[in-house]
């Protein structure tokens, strides 16, 4: 990305990943834990964290697109982090064990894939089987007099591609963790991690390049895979 679009998307995954915390019940400090007390209501979901407890530790990931793979293949999508320096590789993330984890996922990318399998439209392995969608293009934010409050959001089980063009995934096999991914959207989700251990990551959508779509970022770590260590 040039410094100019990367500036513009740290800016406003600050902004967003403040308010989805922040509507969701959580401000998250560096170590994961709570800064203040937070009470929010949005069209999904109440909540209340008490000051200093511990809550959620928190993961901001951003899929951006205009990231040149190389002069052959040209641009492609890749998965970012929100780490203390800004946008960081997602080719090694760490979580702590044994620990609730949530996860925002902000996706820039407009384009529409075919996931690997139907199976990938559902959402597997977090609480409740189920995570919270905004349309980026329909959600909207104010300050009420308890916080702030998020307009524009929904809690699915799955996705439809007959309602939503369907972009990427977010998928750890080995813990049973898929969370699909619309075009132009943000996914907010919570899962726990067991115990120590290394495990793969990866996109299941054919969103490389390549006749099949498997090659290129598909096939690379930090673009669509990575390694997730829990420690």
């Amino acid at each position: 990305m040039g410094n100019g679009t990367t500036a513009a998307v740290i800016l406003c995954l600050v902004f967003l990943s403040t308010a989805i915390g922040a509507a969701l019940g959580t401000v998250a400090a560096g170590n994961g834990t709570t800064q203040s007390t937070v009470t929010v209501t949005n069209s999904s979901s109440t909540a209340s964290i008490n000051a200093n407890s511990t809550g959620p530790y928190m993961l901001t990931m951003v899929i951006t697109t205009n990231n040149l793979y190389n002069s052959s293949v040209g641009t492609q999508p890749a998965f970012f982090v929100q780490g203390s320096n800004g946008l960081e590789s997602s080719a090694n993330i760490t979580l702590p064990a044994h620990r609730l984890i949530e996860v925002i996922i902000m996706n820039f990318d407009s384009g529409n894939a075919t996931f690997v399998g139907p199976q990938y439209e559902n959402v597997t392995g977090t609480v409740n089987g189920t995570m919270t969608f905004y349309n980026n293009d329909a959600m909207n934010a104010t300050q009420g007099p308890s916080g702030i409050v998020l307009q524009g959001a929904q809690t699915v089980s799955s996705l439809s591609p007959q309602l939503e063009l369907l972009s990427h995934t977010f998928t750890v096999p080995s813990l049973g963790l898929n969370i699909p991914i619309a075009a132009e959207s943000t996914e907010v989700a919570y899962f726990t991690t067991g115990g120590p251990g290394w495990y793969t990551w990866l996109c299941e959508s054919l969103c490389g390049s390549g006749a099949n779509g498997l090659e290129g970022a598909m096939s690379t770590a930090g673009w669509m895979n990575g390694v997730l260590t829990v420690a």
